[in-house]
């Protein structure tokens, strides 16, 4: 009988694929929308999915993921990130809500890639399917902080990404 001078090895602990952000939502429609209504947002479903309507002090910029992603980098090393989607489609879109925290001039000028979108308008929420596959989250809102980061900071750093990336 031959025996291993080598000492025993210790048991390999089982690896979990990384989980989506939105896995903490729940894993079904109405865990989802309960979340969502937990964070104290009014969410409507809908055929065209999951929508958050946006309100008075609610808003959003889009813009192409080539500038999002910088933005959101960017806000991320200014401890200012907050709720961010990806919407698939032909050029690929992030969503970053924000809160209106001033009056805004009737006439607001974004760099002509982002978009400013206001109340009466609804932003799609995952786990909504578009043509293009499912809408996602690449910063994910939080249960611990219930809050959106100033609209006033996300286009200002969304302004300076754009003016550098052309």
């Amino acid at each position: 009988m031959r025996t291993s001078t080598q000492p025993p090895r210790a048991p390999q602990a089982v690896v979990q694929p990384p989980q989506p952000p939105e896995s903490s939502f729940g894993r079904t429609l109405g865990e989802v929308v309960a979340n969502y209504r937990m964070l104290g947002w009014k969410v409507n479903v809908t055929e065209q999915g999951v929508l958050l309507p946006l309100g008075p002090t609610t808003t959003a910029l889009v813009m192409p993921a080539r500038i999002g992603s910088a933005v959101l980098a960017e806000l991320r090393a200014r401890m200012l990130s907050g709720p961010t989607l990806v919407i698939p489609s032909p050029q690929e879109n992030w969503v970053f809500l924000a809160e209106l925290v001033a009056l805004l001039p009737a006439q607001l000028r974004t760099p002509s890639e982002i978009r400013f979108v206001r109340s009466p308008s609804s932003i799609v929420l995952p786990p909504t399917m578009t043509p293009y596959g499912r809408v996602r989250w690449a910063n994910a809102p939080s249960f611990s902080r219930h809050w959106l980061p100033p609209f006033t900071a996300v286009l200002a750093v969304a302004r300076t990404i754009a003016s550098t990336a052309n």
